[in-house]
């Protein structure tokens, strides 16, 4: 006879010691994993937390007590992008860049199962927040599945129909009259401002706040949303769940402002990014039962701090900085008035070959040239560099915090987040004793268990389906071993 899902794996999103098939020591039941927080800092490397602490001391990234580095690389080389590495922390899977929660692996598309799905079968509550548009890359590999990132009309849809109870960003303009009216209809609180969002009550809110992504937090106006007021909300209706709830918060914006090179901004998104960390974390304190996981999808620009050897960078200057690069370079193409921009927003005048190199900038036609000649003057002043505008390979932090934690610690790769979170690490080998046509027997003693889901989640996560054993454990018979078949097997022990 079947056991409930939800019993199978006790109190859920358990992370399991394999050894006796309990949870991990170091916590008893009443203190197991009820809620799981993730906090993704998008294109956020060591050096954007190291010039953040420069800037405004100590950071709540700090009190984390495990620590760890994650590889980022995809099935499309070194260097990822968004949805390669969010589908990678969502599943345990690794893909192309450019595919939300899906694979080419088995020769089609195939969809690969998320946390946050996984936490739907569990009963739990769900929510997405972020800085961008919440159709982007990393929200959306966590509730839906395409082949292209730029699907977001579809992911806009795809996140209604998946019943996530609380969507908080931008990306307004992805969502058109039908969704918005299937949001109504699926009994969603649609919200467009912070007074709205303030007031707003219900199991499922839907709010977007800016057509594209939430202005940066240097540019934001005092109506403007902020990450923490939608963090704020987003837990305020999900613990109300007796079951626990599953979320996942993004700073999205700090990857924006290191493609940009933009250092001001940079520190301050991860500011913003780091007072939700401390947030979360107190909260996390206070509850006992919530695992919280701090980390980046990847790093971005490859942030240098200091140019030469002994220049020290200059954190006044970074404190003086009032607006976005793209902003300084708006208003000073508008107006013309060079020396009046930099000294209201940047506070500092420009030298007369800072001016004189702006208004070589103002003649190109190049249409990133005045910004980038902002940008290249800001950062001499400040004393860092930037390899580049685009993503890099870098390994990236990785904190966690709760029970289970002590799991995380070390040098990983994103798809073992996935399966940390439902199992936890265990050395000791597990043999295959043999072979059995038992559905879902990997181990071949002829016995469905937790060892069965323990050895297909840890050794064939995201392997296509070609030999025997695999296609005992595919479940779903979808072609290809993923978090569902994992599951499943549970079901059946």
């Amino acid at each position: 006879m079947k056991k409930p899902l939800a019993s199978s794996l006790l109190l859920s999103l358990l992370i399991f010691n394999l050894v006796s098939l309990q949870p991990c020591l170091a916590y008893s039941h009443q203190s197991a994993v009820k809620n799981v927080i993730i906090l993704i800092g998008d294109g956020m490397g060591v050096a954007h937390v190291e010039i953040t602490k420069l800037v405004y001391g100590h950071l709540n990234m700090e009190d984390f007590p495990v620590t760890g580095l994650e590889l980022t690389d995809s099935l499309s080389g070194e260097v990822t992008d968004s949805a390669a590495a969010g589908t990678a922390i969502a599943t345990g899977v690794k893909t192309y860049n450019g595919m939300i929660s899906v694979t080419n692996v088995t020769g089609r598309i195939t969809n690969v199962t998320t946390l946050l799905e996984v936490a739907q079968t569990l009963g739990k509550s769900t929510g997405l927040v972020t800085t961008t548009r919440i159709t982007h890359a990393t929200p959306a590999v966590f509730a839906s599945h395409v082949p292209d990132r730029d699907m977001e009309d579809e992911i806009a849809r795809q996140l209604i129909l998946h019943r996530v109870n609380v969507l908080l960003g931008g990306g307004k303009k992805e969502f058109d009259e039908d969704t918005l009216k299937m949001a109504e209809d699926y009994g969603y609180n649609i919200v467009f401002t912070k007074e709205e969002l303030e007031k707003a009550e219900g199991d499922f809110i839907l709010g977007l706040f800016a057509d594209s992504h939430i202005p940066y937090v240097l540019d934001r106006k005092p109506g403007d949303v902020g990450l923490l007021d939608m963090t704020k909300k987003a837990i305020s209706v999900l613990e109300r769940n007796p079951n626990g709830f599953f979320l996942m918060v993004e700073g999205g914006r700090i990857d924006h402002a290191a493609h940009e090179n933009d250092i001001g901004s940079v520190v301050a998104e991860t500011k913003e990014f780091d007072d939700v960390v401390g947030y979360i974390l107190e909260y996390a304190r206070k509850r006992g039962d919530t695992l919280v996981i701090v980390l980046a999808d990847h790093e971005t620009g490859g942030l240098a701090i200091g140019l030469t050897y002994g220049n020290a960078v200059n954190e006044k200057v970074i404190k003086g900085i009032k607006a976005s690069t793209s902003r300084i370079a708006s208003e000073i193409k508008v107006t013309g008035d060079i020396r009046g921009i930099f000294k209201k927003y940047a506070d500092f005048e420009p030298t007369i070959e800072e001016i004189a190199y702006i208004k070589k900038a103002l003649n190109s036609t190049d249409r990133y040239a005045l910004q980038n000649a902002v940008v290249e003057i800001i950062n001499r002043r400040v004393g860092v560099g930037f390899v580049s505008h685009k993503h890099t390979g870098a390994p990236v932090p990785l904190l966690a915090y709760g029970p289970g934690s002590e799991n995380f610690g070390g040098f990983l790769h994103h798809v073992d987040t996935a399966k940390l979170m439902l199992f936890g690490r265990e050395n000791t080998p597990i043999t295959i004793s043999g072979v059995s046509g038992i559905k879902g027997d990997i181990t071949g003693d002829s016995e469905v268990d937790r060892r069965d889901a323990y050895i297909t989640l840890m050794m064939l996560l995201g392997e296509n389906v070609d030999n025997e054993a695999e296609k005992r454990v595919d479940m779903d018979r979808n072609g290809m071993i993923d978090l569902k078949d994992v599951l499943l097997i549970l079901q059946e022990s």
